[in-house]
């Protein structure tokens, strides 16, 4: 797997010490995700297939497994470490919890033998790939393997529209985040964060901003698409197939 941002995925130190941060966000978390399976549209008992696109440890996936128990979630990831925790994790779903180990820059990267799906989720991944034009391609390659009436969902993290926007996001973030109790360690790489270079063609640290990524979903034939929520750069926004 290349590495393509400040992110070590191969190195399971390093994987194991992103999740143990990422698990302790997850009752904060929990109210987006939710969200994310109110939107699919389909009823609970409705026996369906899912991608997750960046699974990580699989907390996207955990959420709609509980709340579609028919549902199947193929979990997508370029990392092999990550999707040995995801396997640790979600051991107890069985066969209902699939993996799939691909690289999103390779253009087979989507399990195509087992689609076409139901819907496609994504949460805090595409943004690491740092090229607007691949994800663009990638919102292009999802519209394709979904079912009529299906959706994408993504939630993700987004430019702010000016640059004075995004240093205030990034000062309110960093404030969220002492006021929370976070460790020394944390709050330092998120400073670093704010320092990193922008994305490829970028003006900000994401590749894109929300309208961006709005735009590119309608240009490759997503309908009815939507911020469904956001704040300050972290946003849910997707389309209907």
């Amino acid at each position: 797997m290349q590495r393509r941002d400040h992110h070590d995925w191969t190195s399971e130190t390093y994987v194991e010490e992103w999740v143990r941060r990422q698990q302790a966000e997850d009752p904060a978390r929990a109210e987006r995700f939710q969200l994310m399976c109110d939107l699919l549209p389909f009823a609970d008992d409705a026996a369906v297939t899912i991608v997750d696109v960046g699974t990580g440890y699989g907390p996207v996936s955990q959420f709609i497994l509980d709340r579609f128990p028919h549902a199947v979630c193929i979990g997508q990831d370029g990392s092999k470490p990550m999707l040995h925790r995801a396997r640790q994790l979600m051991a107890r779903y069985s066969e209902r919890f699939l993996v799939h180990q691909s690289d999103l820059f390779d253009a087979n990267w989507l399990p195509k033998p087992l689609g076409p799906f139901d819907a496609i989720v994504s949460s805090s991944c595409l943004h690491n790939l740092r090229d607007f034009k691949r994800i663009g391609e990638i919102y292009g390659e999802i519209r394709a393997q979904l079912k009529p009436g299906g959706v994408f969902l993504n939630l993700d993290l987004v430019n702010a529209p000016t640059p004075a926007l995004q240093q205030r996001y990034e000062g309110v973030a960093m404030k969220r985040r002492q006021r929370a109790g976070a460790s020394r360690e944390d709050v330092e790489a998120m400073v670093r964060r704010r320092e990193r270079s922008p994305a490829n063609g970028s003006a900000g640290p994401f590749p894109a901003g929300l309208d961006q990524h709005l735009a590119a979903l309608r240009a490759v034939g997503f309908s009815e698409v939507d911020c469904f929520w956001k704040d300050l750069q972290r946003a849910l926004y997707g389309g209907f197939a």
